[in-house]
Order: C-alpha cells, then structure tokens, then sequence
C-alpha cells in the first residue's frame, strides 16, 4: 500500500509531465468539422447501450405513385410500433408533390378510402404529418379546400423538403 501511495504521489506526475501528448496545452484543439447526413440507414442508426438515438424523418415520396405512398405509409406505421430501426422524436414528415395529392381530393374518397383512412388515423396519433405543394396544386387545379383538414399545404414542396432536412430531418 506504501509504494503504491509513493508511486502516485513522487513518480506519476513526473511521467504526466515528461510525456509530451499528456502536456499539450488543451487549449489548443483541432477543429472537428461536422457534416449531416441526409438519409439515415440501419447502418447508420446510433446505438447507446441497445437504445436507438432519436431521429426526426421525413418520407422520400419519389415515384408519386398510390402504391408508393401507400407504402411508405405502412412502414411509417411501423416505425411508429417500434418495428424498425428507427427512433422518431416528432411526426414523420409526408411532404407529396405530386400526382399522389389527387387521391386526396375530397371526390376521389370513395376510390382511395382505405389509402386516405390510412393517411387520416396515423396522422390523428401524431405518426405522421402530410404537407402539400400549393404549386402543384394550382398547376393542377386543385383548391385547399378540397382536401381533408388533416393536410397541410406548404408554398413548395421541394423547398419543404429541403427546409426539413436543414431542420435535421433524414429521409427514410
């Protein structure tokens, strides 16, 4: 117990001081540049003792398909049950700017019940938050009024989409 009390006291700071990296001034540091990643994959998920770190997301609505959407939809449905890799803090983000908006239309409901009944439950428990084009829209003829109170219209979709990934949001 004596000689390892007279090694910490007398010789480990010798050593401290005689290695050269353990006395750099710590003042002086190297510039750490970071970067965000645009899409998120399993790979890419940061684990802490087995739990997910949370992630904000947003769905990468390429195809403007019914079948696309209805898709990505399901899997946010997932994610939202814990069945995926993902750790959302906030709504998934459905930012549509496309032909995929029409199935919305209050006098299409009938043909895409089942798709807008969907899109209708997960956004009433937060699950997700579907934004529109108002661009496409006017291109298109389509009135706000003629959607369900749900859905939200943004001025651009594509600047919605870029706006939400500076705001951190990763596609998935």
């Amino acid at each position: 117990m004596f000689k390892r009390l007279i090694f910490i006291v007398l010789i480990l700071p010798s050593l401290l001081l005689a290695n050269p990296i353990l006395a750099q001034d710590t003042a002086i540091q190297p510039v750490v540049h970071t970067q965000e990643v645009a899409s998120i994959t399993a790979a890419d998920a940061i684990v802490e003792e087995g739990v997910l770190a949370p992630q904000k997301l947003q769905a990468n609505v390429a195809l403007h398909t019914l079948a696309e959407l209805r898709q990505l939809l399901e899997q946010a449905e997932k994610i939202a049950n814990g069945e995926s890799q993902y750790n959302v803090t906030e709504p998934i983000a459905v930012v549509l700017h496309g032909e995929e908006i029409k199935a919305f239309i209050r006098s299409n409901y009938r043909s895409n019940k089942a798709l807008v009944d969907l899109a209708a439950r997960l956004d009433a428990f937060n699950v997700i938050d579907v934004k529109v084009c108002k661009r496409w829209m006017g291109a298109n003829g389509i009135m706000e009024n003629q959607l369900p109170p749900f859905v939200e219209a943004v001025p651009f979709g594509g600047g919605e989409r870029d706006r939400l990934e500076q705001a951190g949001y990763a596609y998935f």
